[in-house]
């Protein structure tokens, strides 16, 4: 395991590298303030299928989607779990978030997550009563302040127009139109993509796969009943099963890395 900081733009960044040295580049994308935990599971298996992988640590999301459509001759092959960006609604607490005193309130960092928190909002009914799987993440969890500082930074800076938010606040949707890539999906129909997704995911909701499959329909778009925002974790062996297949007849092809 070789670790690194990358500063730029004024972030830290901490970037993970393990596997062969002669092997194909797999970049994964935690996303949100994770750490590497929150795709361990994928990236052993890419190693096991000879990939290097290297673990950015980002502070936002959506960074895979971005890159693919800015610089598609960099990516190979794309693997979204329950991306950002795609629809217009998130969890509807998250109008809440918007609102001053309350968005403060709500989102004020935490030294540590709760199990009723993984159950209410990121855990799928497959796993929400497994209380081993609940304490394994737990105890795992040592970026609770740090991701909720990038939920903060990212629903305050792309929030729509005070008059807007008024507007949309009884109605579901609209926290997503500020950087919504929804109308830009069909742009990647020359990168072989996978699409992953659970049918429980109270973050991103399940309905953006099927618009995804619709916008570019030469990718391959899966969902996993019962599994919510963890997929990689609530599931991996289903997530990994997808993963090589999509590496053995989609990736193989091409030597250029996969995002």
């Amino acid at each position: 395991m070789r670790e690194s900081i990358v500063q730029h733009a004024g972030y830290r960044i901490r970037v993970k590298s393990c596997g062969p040295s002669g092997g194909p580049h797999a970049v994964l994308l935690p996303g949100m303030g994770a750490t590497a935990v929150a795709l361990a599971p994928q990236a052993r298996k890419l190693r096991a299928l000879g990939y290097t992988t290297h673990v950015v640590e980002l502070p936002g999301f959506g960074i895979a989607l971005q890159i693919a459509l800015r610089r598609p001759a960099a990516v190979a092959g794309l693997v979204l779990v329950a991306p950002a960006g795609l629809g217009r609604s998130m969890l509807w607490a998250y109008k809440l978030y918007c609102v001053p005193l309350i968005g403060r309130a709500l989102l004020r960092p935490y030294e540590h997550g709760t199990g009723a928190m993984l159950r209410r909002f990121l855990i799928g009914s497959a796993r929400r009563n497994d209380d081993h799987f609940i304490r394994q993440l737990l105890r795992r969890d040592r970026r609770s302040p740090a991701t909720t500082r990038s939920i903060r930074a990212i629903v305050w800076a792309n929030q729509p127009p005070r008059w807007r938010r008024l507007l949309l606040l009884p109605f579901p949707g609209g926290e997503q139109l500020g950087y919504t890539l929804r109308g830009h999906v069909a742009a990647l129909r020359d990168i072989p993509t996978l699409v992953l997704w659970g049918t429980d995911d109270r973050v991103f909701s399940a309905r953006d796969a099927a618009l995804f499959r619709r916008a570019n329909p030469t990718a391959e778009v899966h969902v996993a009943r019962g599994i919510g925002h963890m997929l990689p974790l609530e599931a991996p062996g289903w997530a990994n099963e997808h993963i090589a297949w999509f590496d053995a007849f989609q990736l193989r092809r091409t030597e250029q890395p996969a995002a």
